[in-house]
């Protein structure tokens, strides 16, 4: 009896549901398996593959490269998605296969029959062997589903999904309800009673003698699934490569922000932690998550070691860890790599489409990509260029498209008259973004944040900033700006729900806090507003900034209380208007005069909210309206905001709100 080995990629394939089809219509069950076996083997001998043998409704066939396989197997699906549609899953894995006696055999074949078994009709399953060979193929997309214990195999497999465009990806939890009843397949009644009491028995035993030893064991004990990510450590040789590590650690929190089963601290409140010696359950605590992911970076030429470990906040236990030593030009798949094993260490539900989300890459241009973290470092004047080079390298990079919206839209203008060239970049910019980048929740929200600012309508943003957070759930900034339209529609209590979710997932953020303060500002709520301010300075109005006091006692009409403090009142339309309340009209009138006869452009909305509180109310709606063309972002406030309170009755006052899409 003679026998060869050879290592070889297997591929099995199964008809779903045929036994059933053939009860039902024996003929079109014939059919099925007629097509089924036309189209493999011409399509596995375009492949350079063999066809080894037939099972009925399904088959065994091998390869000597395992990314053929893959695309083999990849065509396959594709042509069965047209009539006559064959409902076919497909398993793939790599090992050594036993020809003997005409048959072929070995661990490799059963690997892949139990894996092919965990599949549904449209899906395409293969083993971590095989994704370690294909991690560099873009033209192959893969999803991680978990680590699953086979029936006959003795230690867990990692299993990932092929996720091109048409395939089925299986939920996890469909994978462990199959595992289960593969695992009690043909046993009798008694039989399962049998083994369960059995099971039941040695569990007892296990629990009495080693009850120390699983408390020690390496599992999530949280009930709640959240994580921050803290800044990764830079240990490269150059220092200036902090951007670089910043960026992975940006970018690793994106692509888990995109789990709606997982709540996930933003970046702006995990950098703050940078060079922060305090232990990990003091952080967690802070942050309010249960678990930490913390790691390295070195950088070296082309040559990229990324180590990444996600701890329990709770027990100090390390539930993952891996060392990545890969080029840099695979940073994009460590990050979802490493966004995959969490949400499996979290035992986190991951959907098909966030799946599909998690593994899609910025760019394949690692230089555009470094452009884009460097330019993410500096003021936003000094953005465009490092952008620009960015989308020059790769013209379809579209969260380089979505920086260069936002740099626009913030860059300073040297007058009022250079706005309007800026917005139209900045829309452009942005619209490009989103054609570019539809699934992205990045390009939304810019795209969401500059049509309100070059429309002053705050409801045209509302739909995109509700697709943004739709595409990441965790998006904290998101929330803020999707409750600062809603503030300025005059929807408050959808508003402070948006920035109570915001809270829980940036509670550092700046943005944030600026959203509540303005959030009391509008809601006319001056005691909240500077208690507010008072804890996030942690200290007594007395020493708050003077805006600050300024806007309390205008809300709170304590108009002689503004006159106290000494301000340049050039910069303070509050202190024109205290003039008017207390009897000093005239002066407010010198301040307009003075500014208007300085620039009118650059000071349409000044003088015309002071005009509004000195009375000469068409004067003032003339130079609102000015300032709408000129698009002025103070006037994104007009609907709800006291400024305007002495024009809300002018019919020319209602007629710019319709404009502006407030009425």
């Amino acid at each position: 009896m003679s026998s060869t080995r050879q290592l070889a990629a297997i591929l099995f394939t199964d008809i779903v549901g045929y036994s059933a089809t053939m009860q039902e219509d024996e003929q079109r069950a014939i059919n099925l398996v007629k097509h089924h076996r036309l189209v493999l083997e011409k399509t596995v001998a375009d492949h350079e593959g063999d066809v080894i043998e037939y099972y009925g409704d399904g088959s065994l066939c091998i390869f000597t490269s395992i990314t053929e396989a893959l695309q083999c197997a990849l065509s396959i699906q594709q042509q069965f998605q047209t009539e006559p549609k064959v409902p076919l899953r497909i398993g793939l894995h790599i090992g050594e296969v036993i020809y003997e006696d005409g048959k072929i055999m070995g661990d490799g074949v059963n690997i892949a029959s139990r894996i092919q078994s965990l599949g549904l009709a449209g899906s395409i399953l293969f083993s971590k062997e095989t994704f370690d060979k294909i991690r560099n193929h873009p033209e192959l997309k893969s999803v991680y589903l978990g680590r699953f214990l086979l029936k006959n195999i003795a230690e867990p497999m990692e299993v990932f999904a092929l996720a091109n465009d048409g395939l089925t990806i299986p939920e996890k939890k469909e994978i462990e309800g199959r595992i289960k009843d593969l695992t009690n397949k043909n046993l009798t009644g008694p039989q399962k009673w049998i083994i369960a009491s059995a099971l039941a028995l040695v569990l007892i035993l296990v629990a009495a003698f080693l009850l120390g030893a699983f408390r020690k064991q390496n599992k999530f004990t949280s009930t709640e699934k959240s994580i921050a990510v803290l800044p990764f450590e830079n240990i490269s040789n150059d220092s200036l490569q902090q951007y670089f590590s910043d960026g992975i650690t940006e970018d690793i929190i994106t692509q888990l922000s995109k789990i709606a089963d997982l709540k996930v601290i933003s970046r702006t409140s995990v950098m703050q932690y940078k060079d922060n010696r305090k232990n990990i359950k003091e952080i967690a605590d802070e942050l309010g998550v249960a678990s930490i992911l913390e790691g390295s970076v070195r950088k070296e030429g082309n040559k990229l070691r990324i180590t990444a470990q996600l701890i329990d906040a709770q027990t100090d236990q390390h539930l993952w860890s891996e060392t990545f030593d890969r080029d840099a030009s695979e940073v994009f798949a460590i990050q979802s790599e490493v966004a995959q094993h969490i949400a499996n260490a979290l035992n986190v539900k991951l959907t098909t489409e966030e799946g599909k989300r998690i593994i899609e890459k910025a760019t394949d241009n690692v230089e555009a990509y470094e452009d884009y973290l460097r330019a993410k470092q500096l003021p936003w004047a000094q953005r465009i260029e490092p952008l620009l080079n960015a989308i020059k390298k790769d013209s379809t990079f579209s969260l380089a498209w979505a920086e260069l919206a936002s740099a626009y839209s913030k860059i300073p203008w040297r007058n009022q008259s250079e706005k309007p060239y800026y917005v139209r970049k900045s829309l452009d910019a942005a619209m490009t973004a989103v054609a570019l980048g539809p699934e992205r929740s990045e390009t939304h929200m810019i795209l969401g944040d500059v049509l309100k600012i070059s429309t002053l309508s705050p409801s045209l943003a509302i739909k995109e900033l509700n697709k943004s957070i739709e595409l990441n759930p965790n998006n904290a900034e998101g929330y803020v700006y999707l409750a600062f339209a809603q503030m300025e529609l005059g929807k408050f209590a959808e508003a402070e729900k948006n920035l109570i979710k915001a809270k829980q997932l940036d509670p550092l953020s700046g943005i944030m806090h600026s959203g509540w303060l303005t959030y009391y500002r509008y809601s006319r709520n001056p005691d909240k507003y500077i208690s507010y301010q008072n804890e996030m300075r942690r200290t007594n109005i007395a020493d708050s900034i003077p805006g600050t006091k300024l806007m309390y006692h205008f809300l709170k009409d304590e108009y002689d209380s503004i006159l106290y403090y000494n301000i340049p009142v050039y910069f303070s339309i509050l202190k024109c208007i205290a003039y008017t309340r207390t009897g000093q009209t005239d002066q407010a009138k010198k301040i307009a005069d003075s500014l208007e006869n300085s620039s009118p452009y650059d000071h349409a909305f000044q003088t015309g909210v002071i005009y509004a509180w000195t009375g000469a109310k068409q004067k003032a709606i003339e130079k609102l309206n000015l300032a709408y063309r000129l698009y002025d972002f103070g006037l994104i406030s007009i609907k709800v905001d006291k400024l305007f309170d002495p024009l809300r009755n002018e019919e020319g006052f209602k007629e710019l709100l319709r404009k502006m899409g407030m009425e």
